[in-house]
């Protein structure tokens, strides 16, 4: 039976993380922070004796890294931890790529984009995607398919959407006219300029002042500011404790199953 090879502690050098590979390593892939490093090119990357331990340093100092996050994989729901310095990892549960960058759209681009990051859309961007999930977003352009955005949804500018919108909440600008094709889903819903179309929210509606909103609401509150007007056929449910969401009503995580059918 062949014997197996002898490992040894490297660091990457890029976050200090330590991980075990064979002695004679070239290069490898750090499991802390994602980048590639060489071995041989970089001798400092081979850790000592004494720093044996994963992750610790000579002295008995901890590395400085920022903490790990838990990300949510919106295909199957599975949840799982990676490092604060990874830039992409899979989802252990169905092997779903996801990005943990940033990304900005300024031009025309037709791809998928599932990603941890925010996601910017200039107001000369213009994305065509049957499915877009990310954290966060500001929208100024165009975005059509559906866009789950995990946290908060900034939109601006003065356009029509044919875009179906689900988000944790949704901020819409103060000078922004817009007009919803398609029924937008939030947890909340803060609306500082104009927005027509329907919108369901599993929490609150605010309308400041100068804002205004037509066409349906269904929420489990509404405010509107002095200033702010209300021009729609609207309902309102509260929820009591520990009762099931219902239809129309939008609380994250989201998953795919979950999504209106628009793929």
């Amino acid at each position: 039976m062949p014997t197996a090879p002898r490992k040894a502690p490297f660091r990457c050098p890029h976050c200090g993380f330590v991980q075990d590979e064979p002695e004679h390593l070239i290069s490898t892939y750090c499991r802390g922070c994602g980048k590639h490093y060489e071995a041989k090119a970089n001798p400092a990357s081979r850790a000592p004796p004494w720093r044996f331990r994963r992750g610790q340093r000579s002295g008995g100092e901890q590395p400085r890294l920022p903490p790990g996050r838990k990300i949510v994989c919106h295909h199957c729901g599975g949840t799982h931890e990676v490092s604060g310095h990874a830039l992409t990892t899979f989802c252990p549960n169905c092997n779903a790529t996801i990005s943990l960058s940033d990304v900005t759209i300024s031009s025309i681009a037709s791809k998928p984009i599932d990603t941890r990051g925010k996601l910017t859309v200039t107001p000369s961007g213009h994305l065509s995607s049957a499915l877009t999930i990310c954290s966060e977003a500001f929208v100024d352009g165009r975005v059509t398919g559906t866009l789950v955005c995990e946290t908060t949804l900034t939109l601006a500018g003065s356009r029509r959407i044919s875009c179906q919108m689900v988000a944790g909440s949704i901020v819409i600008e103060r000078r922004a006219r817009l007009e919803f094709t398609s029924p937008v889903r939030a947890g909340n819903l803060t609306v500082h300029g104009q927005a027509a179309g329907t919108f369901e929210c599993g929490g609150e509606i605010l309308i400041t002042k100068g804002g205004l909103i037509e066409g349906r609401i269904v929420a489990k509150s509404v405010i509107v500011e002095d200033g702010g007007i209300l021009l729609a056929e609207s309902t309102v449910r509260p929820r009591k404790r520990g009762k099931l969401m219902e239809d129309g009503e939008c609380e994250g995580p989201f998953f795919i199953d979950s999504l209106p059918a628009a793929y």
